[in-house]
């Protein structure tokens, strides 16, 4: 039978609330704990020169590390989840509002990042490969590609062959990692920004899915 995430407006009110949680306590991390830390500051300024002393003389490192940049970016990873999620609405492995909700999940942590950029308001490294505008922390790459992996290791759940869902999650864990390393050899950003990315895609993401959670409905699958 085909899974299911009802619309309760309770459980929407709690998860919406359980998420902006999560995205204050990061910012108010940030902002009064990390950021102020000279040990910490250290720490990032270690990372982003090594990252830029990394590309530093291999061009085709750094043309992959720009291409990786737009491939892991919100524009990507948001379409995949929404197309993941129609194939296997089609199929019949999860019902058409369970994707939508899903996504909408996704959606919502999206814009949570950007709203805790514009509450630390931390500027970007200065010695940046490239130029990239905006605010630092936490990384938006990092929290989206973090967003994108649960959701996609959630919905794959579904899926009766074990090494699809095992080569899923793999994947997914792979592109988050790849792109905490892509931010920080690109040196748009510090250790610190992509660390909470990451932190904050993934427990804003749970606590969405948890608080929405994927229930079986009666309705037979079509063969």
């Amino acid at each position: 039978m085909p899974v299911d995430r009802p619309v309760i407006v309770s459980r929407v009110v709690a998860a919406i609330t359980a998420m902006i949680m999560a995205m204050l306590a990061v910012a108010a991390l940030g902002e009064w704990v990390l950021i102020p830390s000279s040990w910490i500051r250290e720490i990032d300024a270690r990372g982003v020169t090594w990252g830029i002393d990394t590309l530093a003389g291999h061009q085709s490192w750094h043309d992959a590390a720009v291409l990786w940049a737009v491939l892991s970016g919100p524009w990507f990873v948001y379409p995949c989840v929404a197309i993941l999620g129609g194939v296997l609405a089609v199929r019949r492995r999860i019902t058409a509002r369970a994707a939508i909700v899903t996504l909408l999940i996704g959606l919502l942590g999206w814009g949570l990042g950007a709203w805790c950029k514009l509450l630390v308001e931390r500027p970007r490294p200065i010695d940046a490969v490239v130029e990239v505008g905006g605010w630092s922390y936490p990384s938006g790459h990092a929290t989206n590609i973090s967003i994108g992996a649960v959701l996609v290791i959630s919905l794959v759940q579904v899926v009766q062959r074990a090494w699809v869902r095992w080569s899923a999650t793999v994947l997914a864990v792979m592109g988050a990692a790849l792109t905490a390393a892509d931010r920080i050899l690109l040196g748009v950003h510090n250790i610190s920004d992509v660390t909470m990315g990451l932190v904050l895609g993934t427990v804003v993401t749970l606590l969405g899915l948890a608080l929405l959670p994927a229930v079986p409905t009666t309705e037979r699958p079509v063969p």
